[in-house]
């Protein structure tokens, strides 16, 4: 974050300063003595030395980020941006530098002739005006428009611009230079200087005006969904460099995809039929009613909530190895809903994304979900359509699978789903639907799991005191030899992400809660043996948990594997642009926004590597369907403990690589679980390439997912 805060700082600063670079040049001609054309262009290499010093450090902490953390973090910027800035100022360092020394000289009387055509040269005022556009394009670049991976097509651009955005100047300039000349005299009223300013002002506006107005039109058609997608209709693939696919038509890297693969091809199959072995019968039943229900709070705070059996977040308990069966209806929810078990790698068929693994389930329709559990640990689920909203508004709930054999001794468990509801009296914050510090008494020496699970779109932070604790699952995967932690110790979930938490109650009181110790209004949980304490204290944390280096390494088919069959990158950046038609804060991975986004090809066995770069303006819990993750490397370096997650947190400013093997076919979602973040162009799709589609996507089918 500092590297971007500094380098806005920088871009702005240069800004300014070549801007008045400009309007100093542009008063040269004008000067009535030789002295004042003297002052003036003594100021204006002042300032011009001033801007170029400034210059330097951001090119220097452009290399710096690159000695840092990796060339994905900086590719952008130096293929669009560095250019940009760079050649104006080249040119004023080696054509008009030389020129404004040239104009200085110590006299009383008026400049000669040949000094004030000198002083009237285009190209001086010009150059500057050039330098400033380009630092203010790279300063809005920077926040609003990131350059990730930018084609020559992007890059000419910005060029072109710059260049549109000085066609009035030049204009001015040049018939400036023409009467200076022919030896006329320039306009030496100040208020009809101004005017004259203004005028050219005006024009400039104009053009900008024209610029914006087209962009926006232009952008307005270009970003509008599809109607209908098969979910295979990219312009591109990309095979991260791997070996040909079917969907490759003989080459190695991004194709299009106009390259059907051949229908006679008895190895592939179709989503619809990737439901696993479900010849069992079931194990346990569920059925879950999706319903409009309004509900309340332990505040009296008010939701108009979507809901699953009219609950917030209700449970499914079942035992590992169990066939499980649910039955998803829908009430009353009008644009359909469907149910993703997050984090629970199920069938390809049985994933809940509308459009790819099923179709929405429609109100008076039902769709019956039935996978193994095979894996235990903590879980949650909740509907893919239109998720940004969805969730939001409650179509969520737990899925907690108990191992077959309980190597795992606790005597209390209590299960803790955070979210942020929209109330009648705001957004209020809650643990389920307890938005107020609740109490438990435990007996000491009594061991407390929590299974923790964040269903916010943000990260949070929990605060455990009053006894050292344990994390013993990530996203339901255990940790082999936990160690203990400090009660100062903290701890933070990316959204969607999975804590299970142990401690042994003491003989005092055990506070849990979300969010810093400073936050008085958020919820808790009170522990206590004898008497219960009429308030939580907290004290401030001292430190963070890192499962970077935490319980033992994980050891699996990636962690030693020197060498991938596939390697893709996700740079996750943010622009302001157009998505559907509609203005928004965009969130981008590789510079696209879905559906440009390349599909990532592989086939089944394959090792596959994937390299996260934030270089956005915020957090991106990056979750993929139906697979965990390795985590290998944090910012470049080999992380001690290498573990496994399905929704990894990656802050501004940081990379990791990741790595799983490919063996779970189908089509899967890739996506950032800030939800409005997916819903605004953050999503790709992972594909096996002996996979076809059964679903369409689009409003055309109603299949929306996000």
């Amino acid at each position: 974050m500092f590297e971007t805060i500094f380098s806005i700082m920088l871009t702005i600063a240069m800004t300014l300063l070549w801007g008045i670079a400009g309007i100093t040049a542009a008063g040269l001609p004008y000067s009535k003595t030789s002295r004042s054309l003297n002052q003036r262009s003594t100021f204006l290499l002042w300032v011009t030395g001033t801007a170029l010093v400034l210059s330097a450090a951001w090119y220097g902490a452009i290399t710096l980020q690159l000695i840092k953390d990796d060339w994905l973090f900086v590719e952008g910027t130096v293929k669009m941006l560095v250019p940009l800035t760079l050649l104006p100022q080249l040119y004023i360092v080696g054509a008009i530098l030389p020129r404004l020394k040239s104009l200085r000289n110590s006299g009383e009387e008026s400049p000669t002739p040949s000094l004030r055509e000198a002083a009237a040269q285009p190209s001086i005022l010009l150059s500057f005006f050039a330098a400033a556009l380009a630092s203010g394009i790279s300063a809005f670049s920077t926040v609003f428009a990131q350059p990730v991976l930018p084609g020559l097509s992007q890059v000419a651009y910005r060029f072109l611009l710059v260049a549109l955005l000085l066609l009035v100047p030049s204009i001015f300039a040049n018939r400036r230079y023409l009467k200076v000349k022919r030896g006329k005299t320039l306009l030496r009223g100040l208020v009809a200087r101004l005017l004259k300013f203004a005028f050219a002002g005006i024009l400039m506006a104009m053009v900008a005006m024209a610029l914006l107005v087209g962009n926006v039109l232009v952008g307005v058609q270009v970003s509008k969904l599809p109607e209908t997608s098969d979910m295979m209709n990219h312009d591109w693939m990309d095979e991260g460099g791997g070996t040909a696919t079917r969907m490759s038509g003989g080459s190695n890297h991004q194709h299009h995809a106009h390259h059907p693969p051949d229908s006679a091809d008895s190895s592939q199959v179709e989503v619809a039929s990737l439901t696993g072995d479900i010849s069992q019968p079931a194990d346990r039943t569920f059925e879950l009613v999706a319903q409009r229900k309004e509900l309340t709070l332990d505040s009296g705070a008010v939701v108009d909530a979507w809901t699953y059996n009219g609950e917030i977040a209700p449970e499914l308990r079942v035992k590992q190895g169990e066939m499980i069966e649910v039955k998803l209806v829908n009430q009353d929810i009008d644009r359909g809903v469907t149910i993703h078990w997050h984090g629970y790698n199920v069938p390809n068929a049985m994933d809940g994304v509308p459009g790819m693994t099923q179709n929405v389930v429609k109100p008076g329709q039902s769709f019956t979900y039935k996978f193994r559990a095979e894996q235990e640990g903590t879980y949650w689920f909740h509907s893919h359509q239109q998720a940004a909203e969805q969730v939001v508004k409650g179509l969520f709930g737990t899925l907690i699978v108990e191992p077959k054999q309980e190597t795992e001794v606790y005597d209390e468990e209590v299960t803790l789903i955070n979210h942020r509801w929209e109330t009648d009296q705001g957004y209020q914050k809650a643990f389920g639907n307890r938005d107020e510090f609740q109490w438990k008494q435990v007996k000491p020496g009594k061991t407390v799991k929590l299974r923790i699970i964040n269903a916010h779109n943000l990260s949070e932070k929990y605060l455990l005191q009053g006894a050292e604790f344990q994390i013993t699952s990530i996203d339901g995967m255990r940790i082999q030899d936990p160690q203990p932690l400090s009660d100062q110790t903290s701890f933070r979930l990316g959204s969607g992400g999975r804590y299970d938490v142990v401690f042994t109650m003491p003989h005092r009181p055990v506070f849990v809660k979300l969010g810093d110790a400073k936050n008085e209004s958020n919820p808790g949980i009170i522990f206590y043996s004898e008497s219960a304490p009429e308030k939580p204290v907290f004290q401030a944390e001292s430190a963070e948990f890192d499962p970077s280096d935490y319980g033992k390494p994980v050891v699996n088919d990636v962690t030693a594997a020197s060498q991938f069959d596939r390697e893709f990158n996700m740079i996750l950046g943010n622009e302001m642009g157009f998505y559907n038609g509609r203005f928004h804060f965009l969130w981008t991975i590789n510079g696209e926004v879905y559906p440009r986004v390349p599909t990532f090809v592989v086939q089944e066995g394959d090792r596959v590597k994937t390299t996260f770069v934030n270089k956005s303006l915020g957090e991106h819990p990056m979750h993929l369907h139906g697979h965990h993750m390795t985590v290998l490397k944090k910012n470049g370096k080999k992380v001690v403990t290498p573990w496994l997650t399905d929704t990894l947190n990656v802050l501004q400013g940081e990379s990791y690589e990741v790595a799983f093997i490919a063996n779970n076919p189908g089509m899967w979602m890739d996506h950032c679980h800030n939800l409005d973040h997916a819903a605004t162009g953050m999503t790709l799709h992972l594909m096996y390439d002996h996979v076809l589609p059964s679903y369409e996507v689009g409003t055309r089918s109603g299949n929306l997912p996000d």
